[in-house]
């Protein structure tokens, strides 16, 4: 089972008249809706810089909490105790199925 699949999301691809790929994260379950759509409009460029900066926190270097916004998305990592927190919800999970669930994303938008 990937990750994704334990959070009950699914990736989308679709093609355009143009030829124009178009891609998104989305999930029936409602506790999971911020990160499907903060992974979403997380391009190949800054989903990989946030998978390089939970690198960093799981390895134990300072990094800055507040990663920033992609579109209206905040991502808030908290390495203390190991979370990250998409958007203001009180939910947080484990830095490290974030850092899967964007490793499976990076692998299927740039395939």
């Amino acid at each position: 089972m990937t990750i994704r699949q334990a959070y009950g999301i699914e990736f989308t691809k679709i093609i355009d008249l143009n030829s124009k790929p178009y891609y998104w994260a989305v999930t029936k379950i409602p506790e999971n809706y911020d990160i499907a759509s903060h992974i979403s409009v997380s391009d190949s460029y800054l989903t990989q810089d946030q998978i390089n900066e939970l690198t960093k926190a799981i390895n134990g270097i300072p990094i800055q909490e507040e990663w920033g916004e992609i579109m209206g998305s905040t991502l808030t990592i908290y390495p203390s105790d190991g979370t990250v927190q998409i958007n203001y919800t009180n939910r947080r999970i484990p830095i490290q199925d974030f850092k899967q669930l964007l490793q499976e994303w990076l692998i299927f938008i740039n395939s």
